[in-house]
């Protein structure tokens, strides 16, 4: 079995990393604390968050999707997590509680794949 260890590939032109737009890698990611001010912690084309109220997020991309026909995993703790609006440049994260109130959360996580545009 081969073995390849890199830190870096790099473009054809050898002046950059490679950008993934078909591969099916995650093309997007945030984990933000989602109470008090929004505050982001790790993310990977993420522009910002925008606070809609009470347990409603949107995601707004840095490089926007090739359409809306992207897949997303979405999560909140306890009780469900809603992704209600998706356009190519951002998608909308709703989590309720347990009584399907909705709640800010500590940790709220969301995931993309597909294809940048």
């Amino acid at each position: 079995m081969s073995e390849i260890r890199a830190t870096t590939i790099s473009d054809a032109a050898g002046t950059g990393p490679i950008t993934l737009t078909k591969q099916s890698a995650a093309k997007a990611f945030v984990d933000f604390d989602g109470t008090g001010t929004v505050s982001v912690k790790a993310s990977l084309n993420n522009s910002s968050i925008t606070d809609n109220g009470t347990g409603d997020y949107t995601n707004n991309f840095s490089n926007a999707f090739g359409s809306v026909n992207y897949t997303h995993v979405a999560g909140g703790a306890q009780g469900a997590t809603l992704v209600d609006v998706i356009t190519a440049s951002s998608s909308e994260i709703s989590i309720y509680n347990l009584s399907n109130a909705l709640v800010d959360r500590a940790t709220v996580c969301l995931v993309h794949h597909g294809d940048l545009a």
